[in-house]
C-alpha cells in the first residue's frame, strides 16, 4: 500500500485503496520497493502494464478481466507460479531469476518478446508464439528447444542449458545467437546469414562453418571440440570480438584474407590455441595445382557453381607463387 501512496493512488496506510482511485490506472510501476505480497493486484482491472521486478513476491494473481496490452516485468523475485493464460494481447513478458518449473504461453500469441531466463524450466513451448522477435530462455535445465515456428526471431538467448539439438534453419532473420553452455555436437548456421553476434563457446562442437555468415561481428567458438573452422566469409577484418582458443584438435582456420588474420588474430591476443594456422583452404601449402570447376550463374552465392568468379577467385586466393590455376572449359557469366 506504501508503494500506491509513492504513486499518488492512497494517502492513508490503512490496509485499503478506494477502487475508485485503481481501476483506470492503466501502467503501474512498483519495481525495487522489497514488496512481497501483491495482494488486491487483482482489483486493477484498467492495467495495461506492470512493472513488479527486484521484489520479494513469492505469488502474482492479476485480474483476468485487465486488459495487460502491454508489459508484464515481475523478474529477480522468488515466484514458483504464474499464471498468464488469460492475456492474449501481452507484448512483453519478463519473469527471468525465479523459481517457476513451467510456463504456459500458448494463449499469449502477441508477445514479441519474452525472457523466462534463470528458472527451473526443463521444458519450453512457444510453438504458438510466432510473433516473437526475442527470447530469452538462458540458465534453465532445457534439454531440447523447438523455435522452428518462430521465424520472426532477431534475437535469441539459450545459453546455460542441456541443448544437444538446436535446428535454425527456419530462423533467416537472427541477428543475435547466444547458445554456449550447452552440450551441442553440432550447429548449422548457413541460413542465418543477418547473424552478427554469435557465441557459442563451452559445447562440444566438432565443426562449424560460419562461411555464409557475411554480417558476423563477434564470434566466440572457444571451449568446443573443433577440427574445422571455416570463416571464409570475407568479413574477417570487421570482427570486433574472436575467439577460438581451447580447441585441441584445430590447426588451421579457413579465411579468405589468411594475412590480416595472422597478424591480428593471436596466441598471445586470446584469440586462438598456439600453433593454429590460417589459410583460404586449410592444406592448401601440399597443392601445386588448383582445379575450378564451375558453370553458370545468376549472380547469386558465395563460392559455387552459380557465381563462378566467386569461385575461380577463391582458388586464386588459395595458390600461392608458382602454384598453377586451372578453369574448367566454357563462358562464363554473371549478373552485376
Amino acid at each position: 500500500e506504501q508503494a500506491l501512496i509513492d504513486l499518488g493512488y492512497d494517502d492513508v496506510l490503512d490496509n485499503y485503496v478506494a477502487t475508485d482511485s485503481i481501476n483506470s490506472v492503466h501502467f503501474l510501476p512498483v519495481s525495487s520497493r522489497s514488496i512481497s505480497n501483491l495482494t488486491g493486484i487483482e482489483d486493477f482491472i484498467a492495467l495495461e502494464s506492470l512493472n513488479a521486478s527486484y521484489n520479494e513476491l513469492t505469488s502474482l494473481t492479476l485480474s483476468n478481466d485487465a486488459p495487460m496490452t502491454g508489459y508484464l516485468l515481475c523478474t529477480n523475485n522468488q515466484l514458483t507460479d504464474l499464471d498468464v493464460s488469460a492475456f492474449t494481447d501481452l507484448q512483453d513478458l519478463g519473469i527471468g531469476h525465479n523459481q517457476l518449473t513451467s510456463l504456459d504461453v500458448s494463449n499469449n500469441t502477441a508477445l514479441t518478446r519474452l525472457d523466462c531466463s534463470n528458472n527451473l524450466f526443463t521444458t519450453l513451448d512457444v510453438i504458438n508464439n510466432t510473433a516473437l522477435s526475442y527470447l530469452d530462455c538462458s540458465g534453465n535445465a532445457l534439454t531440447a528447444l523447438d523455435v522452428s515456428a518462430n521465424t520472426s526471431l532477431t534475437d535469441l538467448r539459450c545459453a546455460h542449458n542441456d541443448l544437444t539439438i538446436l535446428d535454425l534453419s527456419n530462423n533467416t532473420a537472427l541477428g543475435i545467437l547466444y547458445c554456449y553452455y550447452n552440450a551441442l555436437t553440432a550447429l548449422d548456421v548457413s541460413q542465418n546469414t543477418s547473424l552478427a553476434f554469435f557465441g557459442t563457446e563451452n559445447n562440444n562442437i566438432t565443426s562449424l562453418d560460419v562461411s555464409a555468415n557475411t554480417a558476423l561481428v563477434q564470434l566466440r567458438c572457444q571451449n568446443n571440440q573443433l577440427t574445422t573452422l571455416n570463416m571464409r566469409n570475407g568479413v574477417t577484418d570487421s570482427l570486433t570480438t574472436f575467439y577460438a582458443t581451447n580447441n585441441a584438435n584445430l590447426t588451421c582456420i579457413e579465411t579468405l584474407d589468411p594475412d590480416y588474420a595472422t597478424t591480428n588474430w593471436t596466441n598471445a591476443n586470446g584469440n586462438i590455441d598456439e600453433g593454429v594456422t590460417f589459410s583460404v583452404i586449410c592444406g592448401s601449402e601440399e597443392q601445386d595445382v588448383w582445379h575450378v570447376a564451375t558453370t553458370g550463374s545468376d549472380g547469386s552465392g558465395n563460392g559455387t557453381q552459380e557465381s563462378p568468379f566467386a569461385t575461380i577467385q577463391t582458388g586464386i586466393n588459395a595458390s600461392g607463387d608458382g602454384n598453377t590455376v586451372q578453369v574448367a572449359a566454357g563462358t562464363y557469366v554473371e549478373n552485376i
